[in-house]
Protein backbone atom coordinates (compact mmCIF):
# COMPACT_ATOMS: atom_id res chain seq x y z
CA UNK A 1 0.00 0.00 0.00
CA UNK A 2 1.01 3.48 -0.83
CA UNK A 3 2.49 6.00 1.49
CA UNK A 4 -0.48 8.18 1.19
CA UNK A 5 -3.04 5.24 1.03
CA UNK A 6 -2.00 4.82 4.93
CA UNK A 7 -2.04 9.01 5.65
CA UNK A 8 -5.80 8.99 3.95
CA UNK A 9 -7.14 6.34 5.94
CA UNK A 10 -5.81 7.96 9.48
CA UNK A 11 -6.93 11.06 8.35
CA UNK A 12 -10.33 9.56 8.00
CA UNK A 13 -10.13 8.46 11.29
CA UNK A 14 -9.03 11.80 13.11
CA UNK A 15 -11.89 13.02 10.67
CA UNK A 16 -14.59 10.52 12.06
CA UNK A 17 -13.44 11.21 16.03
CA UNK A 18 -13.90 14.59 15.32
CA UNK A 19 -17.30 14.49 13.50
CA UNK A 20 -18.09 11.99 16.59
CA UNK A 21 -16.70 14.63 19.49
CA UNK A 22 -19.25 17.46 17.03
CA UNK A 23 -22.35 15.31 18.02
CA UNK A 24 -21.39 14.48 21.50
CA UNK A 25 -20.82 18.18 22.89
CA UNK A 26 -22.08 20.31 20.08
CA UNK A 27 -25.24 19.04 19.53
CA UNK A 28 -28.94 19.52 20.67
CA UNK A 29 -30.08 15.77 20.24
CA UNK A 30 -33.27 16.48 20.64
CA UNK A 31 -33.00 17.31 16.08
CA UNK A 32 -34.26 14.29 14.78
CA UNK A 33 -31.46 12.40 12.87
CA UNK A 34 -29.17 15.04 13.82
CA UNK A 35 -25.77 13.07 13.19
CA UNK A 36 -27.16 12.00 9.93
CA UNK A 37 -27.23 15.59 9.21
CA UNK A 38 -23.87 16.36 10.53
CA UNK A 39 -22.38 13.38 8.15
CA UNK A 40 -23.94 15.07 5.30
CA UNK A 41 -23.19 18.46 6.15
CA UNK A 42 -19.37 17.03 6.24
CA UNK A 43 -19.88 15.24 3.41
CA UNK A 44 -20.97 18.26 1.55
CA UNK A 45 -18.32 20.43 2.10
CA UNK A 46 -15.69 18.08 1.02
CA UNK A 47 -17.22 17.48 -2.76
CA UNK A 48 -14.84 19.51 -5.42
CA UNK A 49 -15.29 19.75 -8.90
CA UNK A 50 -12.34 19.13 -11.30
CA UNK A 51 -11.25 21.33 -14.44
CA UNK A 52 -8.49 20.18 -15.79
CA UNK A 53 -5.91 21.00 -12.67
CA UNK A 54 -7.69 22.66 -11.13
CA UNK A 55 -9.47 21.71 -8.06
CA UNK A 56 -12.89 23.92 -7.10
CA UNK A 57 -14.57 23.21 -3.47
CA UNK A 58 -18.01 23.48 -5.00
CA UNK A 59 -19.15 21.59 -2.18
CA UNK A 60 -18.07 24.75 0.60
CA UNK A 61 -19.99 27.24 -1.54
CA UNK A 62 -23.25 25.33 -1.85
CA UNK A 63 -23.23 24.98 2.11
CA UNK A 64 -22.39 29.01 2.43
CA UNK A 65 -25.03 29.63 -0.16
CA UNK A 66 -28.01 27.79 0.28
CA UNK A 67 -27.69 25.92 3.61
CA UNK A 68 -26.41 28.36 6.01
CA UNK A 69 -28.81 30.62 5.74
CA UNK A 70 -31.80 28.80 6.64
CA UNK A 71 -29.65 26.79 10.11
CA UNK A 72 -31.85 27.83 12.92
CA UNK A 73 -31.43 24.50 15.20
CA UNK A 74 -28.16 23.37 16.01
CA UNK A 75 -26.49 25.66 13.72
CA UNK A 76 -23.06 26.00 15.44
CA UNK A 77 -22.65 22.12 15.24
CA UNK A 78 -23.62 22.11 11.49
CA UNK A 79 -21.12 24.82 11.06
CA UNK A 80 -18.15 23.12 12.70
CA UNK A 81 -19.26 19.48 10.70
CA UNK A 82 -18.62 21.61 7.44
CA UNK A 83 -15.91 23.10 8.40
CA UNK A 84 -14.37 19.22 9.34
CA UNK A 85 -15.38 18.77 5.56
CA UNK A 86 -13.19 21.71 4.12
CA UNK A 87 -10.33 20.76 7.09
CA UNK A 88 -10.22 17.61 4.89
CA UNK A 89 -10.69 18.76 1.22
CA UNK A 90 -7.74 20.48 2.13
CA UNK A 91 -5.19 17.88 4.34
CA UNK A 92 -6.10 16.13 0.96
CA UNK A 93 -5.02 18.53 -1.51
CA UNK A 94 -1.96 18.81 0.78
CA UNK A 95 -1.17 15.43 1.13
CA UNK A 96 -1.28 15.01 -2.91
CA UNK A 97 0.98 17.90 -3.90
CA UNK A 98 3.19 16.98 -1.28
CA UNK A 99 2.66 13.36 -2.93
CA UNK A 100 3.64 14.43 -6.36
CA UNK A 101 6.42 17.20 -5.25
CA UNK A 102 8.39 14.37 -3.82
CA UNK A 103 7.86 11.76 -7.14
CA UNK A 104 7.97 14.69 -9.86
CA UNK A 105 11.24 16.16 -10.17
CA UNK A 106 13.97 16.81 -12.69
CA UNK A 107 17.55 15.19 -12.18
CA UNK A 108 20.74 16.31 -14.11
CA UNK A 109 23.76 13.10 -14.57
CA UNK A 110 26.48 12.96 -16.33
CA UNK A 111 26.44 11.09 -19.21
CA UNK A 112 28.89 9.92 -21.99
CA UNK A 113 28.56 11.80 -25.43
CA UNK A 114 30.20 9.67 -27.85
CA UNK A 115 28.64 6.81 -29.05
CA UNK A 116 31.56 4.88 -30.48
CA UNK A 117 32.97 5.23 -26.72
CA UNK A 118 29.71 4.42 -24.69
CA UNK A 119 28.78 2.10 -22.83
CA UNK A 120 25.09 1.64 -23.58
CA UNK A 121 23.88 -0.64 -20.54
CA UNK A 122 26.22 1.34 -17.95
CA UNK A 123 24.26 4.25 -18.95
CA UNK A 124 20.56 2.87 -18.44
CA UNK A 125 21.72 1.36 -15.27
CA UNK A 126 23.00 4.89 -14.40
CA UNK A 127 19.74 6.47 -15.27
CA UNK A 128 17.72 3.74 -13.16
CA UNK A 129 19.37 4.35 -10.26
CA UNK A 130 18.26 7.93 -10.45
CA UNK A 131 15.44 6.86 -10.65
CA UNK A 132 14.90 4.55 -8.15
CA UNK A 133 13.08 1.69 -10.31
CA UNK A 134 11.96 -1.57 -9.03
CA UNK A 135 12.90 -3.97 -11.83
CA UNK A 136 13.74 -3.22 -15.40
CA UNK A 137 12.46 -0.08 -17.16
CA UNK A 138 10.11 0.00 -20.05
CA UNK A 139 10.92 2.24 -22.77
CA UNK A 140 9.58 4.12 -25.90
CA UNK A 141 10.44 6.38 -28.60
CA UNK A 142 14.65 5.57 -28.55
CA UNK A 143 16.10 8.47 -30.91
CA UNK A 144 19.75 8.68 -30.87
CA UNK A 145 21.37 10.74 -33.63
CA UNK A 146 24.51 10.75 -34.02
CA UNK A 147 27.64 11.96 -36.63
CA UNK A 148 30.31 9.99 -38.37
CA UNK A 149 32.79 10.32 -35.32
CA UNK A 150 30.26 9.27 -32.81
CA UNK A 151 29.58 12.38 -31.34
CA UNK A 152 25.61 12.58 -29.95
CA UNK A 153 23.77 15.03 -31.55
CA UNK A 154 20.17 14.13 -30.65
CA UNK A 155 19.83 11.41 -26.96
CA UNK A 156 16.09 11.10 -25.78
CA UNK A 157 13.66 8.23 -24.59
CA UNK A 158 11.01 7.79 -22.87
CA UNK A 159 10.55 5.26 -19.66
CA UNK A 160 7.94 3.66 -17.99
CA UNK A 161 8.70 2.47 -14.55
CA UNK A 162 7.18 0.99 -11.12
CA UNK A 163 8.77 3.03 -7.81
CA UNK A 164 7.15 2.30 -4.45
CA UNK A 165 4.15 0.42 -5.92
CA UNK A 166 3.20 3.37 -8.23
CA UNK A 167 2.86 3.63 -11.86
CA UNK A 168 5.48 6.33 -13.19
CA UNK A 169 7.53 7.59 -16.14
CA UNK A 170 10.34 9.79 -17.20
CA UNK A 171 11.25 11.49 -20.27
CA UNK A 172 15.26 11.40 -20.91
CA UNK A 173 17.51 13.72 -23.04
CA UNK A 174 21.19 14.38 -23.45
CA UNK A 175 22.01 18.07 -23.27
CA UNK A 176 25.35 19.57 -22.84
CA UNK A 177 26.79 16.95 -21.42
CA UNK A 178 24.13 15.47 -19.34
CA UNK A 179 20.95 13.53 -18.91
CA UNK A 180 17.80 15.56 -17.75
CA UNK A 181 15.65 12.78 -16.74
CA UNK A 182 12.40 14.41 -16.07
CA UNK A 183 9.94 12.09 -14.13
CA UNK A 184 5.76 12.26 -13.51
CA UNK A 185 3.41 10.16 -11.73
CA UNK A 186 1.50 8.34 -14.83
CA UNK A 187 -2.02 9.41 -15.64
CA UNK A 188 -4.29 6.43 -15.38
CA UNK A 189 -5.49 7.02 -18.59
CA UNK A 190 -2.06 6.57 -20.37
CA UNK A 191 -0.84 3.46 -18.40
CA UNK A 192 -2.79 0.99 -20.81
CA UNK A 193 -1.84 2.72 -24.20
CA UNK A 194 2.10 3.08 -22.52
CA UNK A 195 1.57 -0.66 -21.78
CA UNK A 196 1.47 -1.73 -25.35
CA UNK A 197 4.08 0.65 -26.74
CA UNK A 198 7.13 0.42 -24.75
CA UNK A 199 9.64 -2.10 -24.98
CA UNK A 200 10.06 -4.31 -21.76
CA UNK A 201 13.68 -5.27 -22.09
CA UNK A 202 16.03 -2.43 -22.92
CA UNK A 203 18.87 -4.27 -21.24
CA UNK A 204 18.62 -6.73 -24.26
CA UNK A 205 18.75 -3.96 -26.90
CA UNK A 206 21.75 -1.42 -24.84
CA UNK A 207 24.15 -5.14 -24.11
CA UNK A 208 24.04 -5.84 -27.90
CA UNK A 209 25.11 -2.26 -28.78
CA UNK A 210 27.78 -2.94 -26.61
CA UNK A 211 28.75 -6.49 -27.63
CA UNK A 212 31.10 -5.76 -30.60
CA UNK A 213 30.54 -1.92 -30.59
CA UNK A 214 28.16 0.55 -32.34
CA UNK A 215 31.22 1.48 -34.99
CA UNK A 216 30.93 -1.99 -36.44
CA UNK A 217 27.32 -1.73 -37.15
CA UNK A 218 27.41 1.51 -38.92
CA UNK A 219 27.62 2.03 -42.79
CA UNK A 220 29.46 4.70 -44.22
CA UNK A 221 27.63 7.82 -44.27
CA UNK A 222 28.11 11.33 -42.49
CA UNK A 223 25.63 10.76 -39.74
CA UNK A 224 22.80 8.46 -38.45
CA UNK A 225 19.29 8.22 -36.99
CA UNK A 226 19.34 5.17 -34.30
CA UNK A 227 15.87 3.74 -32.92
CA UNK A 228 14.94 0.34 -31.18
CA UNK A 229 11.73 -2.35 -32.36
CA UNK A 230 9.81 -4.99 -30.72
CA UNK A 231 8.24 -5.63 -34.18
CA UNK A 232 7.27 -9.07 -36.27
CA UNK A 233 8.22 -7.76 -39.29
CA UNK A 234 10.82 -5.43 -40.66
CA UNK A 235 9.58 -3.02 -43.95
CA UNK A 236 12.25 -2.67 -46.41
CA UNK A 237 12.02 0.16 -48.69
CA UNK A 238 14.68 0.65 -50.28
CA UNK A 239 17.36 -1.34 -52.32
CA UNK A 240 19.93 -0.28 -49.86
CA UNK A 241 18.18 -1.88 -47.08
CA UNK A 242 19.93 -5.06 -45.46
CA UNK A 243 19.23 -7.24 -42.32
CA UNK A 244 21.79 -7.97 -40.06
CA UNK A 245 22.24 -10.75 -37.20
CA UNK A 246 24.03 -9.72 -33.73
CA UNK A 247 25.27 -13.03 -32.10
CA UNK A 248 28.12 -13.69 -29.51
CA UNK A 249 30.46 -14.86 -32.31
CA UNK A 250 30.15 -11.96 -34.28
CA UNK A 251 27.62 -9.43 -36.60
CA UNK A 252 26.57 -11.39 -39.46
CA UNK A 253 24.60 -9.86 -42.77
CA UNK A 254 21.82 -11.94 -43.77
CA UNK A 255 22.53 -12.69 -47.37
CA UNK A 256 20.13 -14.48 -48.52
CA UNK A 257 17.29 -11.17 -47.93
CA UNK A 258 14.98 -10.98 -51.21
CA UNK A 259 13.99 -7.62 -52.12
CA UNK A 260 10.78 -7.14 -53.93
CA UNK A 261 10.56 -4.73 -56.78
CA UNK A 262 7.14 -4.13 -58.48
CA UNK A 263 8.49 -1.10 -61.24
CA UNK A 264 7.23 1.93 -58.51
CA UNK A 265 8.73 1.27 -54.97
CA UNK A 266 10.47 -1.88 -53.25
CA UNK A 267 9.22 -2.92 -49.99
CA UNK A 268 9.08 -6.23 -48.70
CA UNK A 269 7.90 -7.42 -45.47
CA UNK A 270 10.09 -10.25 -43.66
CA UNK A 271 8.76 -12.04 -40.36
CA UNK A 272 11.75 -11.42 -38.06
CA UNK A 273 12.25 -12.32 -34.14
CA UNK A 274 10.88 -8.97 -32.08
CA UNK A 275 14.18 -7.33 -30.97
CA UNK A 276 15.18 -4.89 -33.59
CA UNK A 277 18.09 -2.19 -33.59
CA UNK A 278 17.93 -0.01 -36.73
CA UNK A 279 20.36 2.31 -38.13
CA UNK A 280 19.25 4.65 -41.13
CA UNK A 281 22.16 6.93 -42.38
CA UNK A 282 21.41 10.50 -42.92
CA UNK A 283 23.66 11.61 -46.16
CA UNK A 284 23.17 14.74 -47.83
CA UNK A 285 24.66 13.78 -51.42
CA UNK A 286 24.91 10.17 -51.11
CA UNK A 287 22.04 7.53 -51.07
CA UNK A 288 20.71 6.76 -47.67
CA UNK A 289 21.59 3.01 -46.17
CA UNK A 290 19.14 1.38 -43.53
CA UNK A 291 20.97 -1.52 -41.58
CA UNK A 292 18.26 -3.57 -39.35
CA UNK A 293 19.67 -5.95 -36.69
CA UNK A 294 17.90 -8.89 -35.22
CA UNK A 295 19.42 -9.68 -31.42
CA UNK A 296 20.10 -13.49 -31.63
CA UNK A 297 17.67 -15.20 -28.48
CA UNK A 298 21.30 -16.32 -27.51
CA UNK A 299 21.97 -13.06 -26.20
CA UNK A 300 18.28 -12.69 -24.33
CA UNK A 301 20.16 -13.53 -20.84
Amino acid sequence: MQLESYLAWGMSGIFLILLILIYMKKANHEESNIGWKLIGYFLLSTFTFRMNSLVLPIGIAIFVLFFLPKLIVNKDAKKWAASLGVLSFLSSSIVNHSVTAFYEEIHHVKAATNVYEMNFYNEYEKVKKVLHAEGELAINNVEIIFNSDGEVRHFNYETSYYRDGRDMNAWISLHDGNYQISTHIMDAELEMVNRENFISSPSIYFKALDLHGLKNMVPKGNSYYLSFTNFEQVQFDSVDSSLWNIENSGIKKITDLVVREDGSDMEEDMEVPTYQISIHTINTYETNQERYFIISPELFN
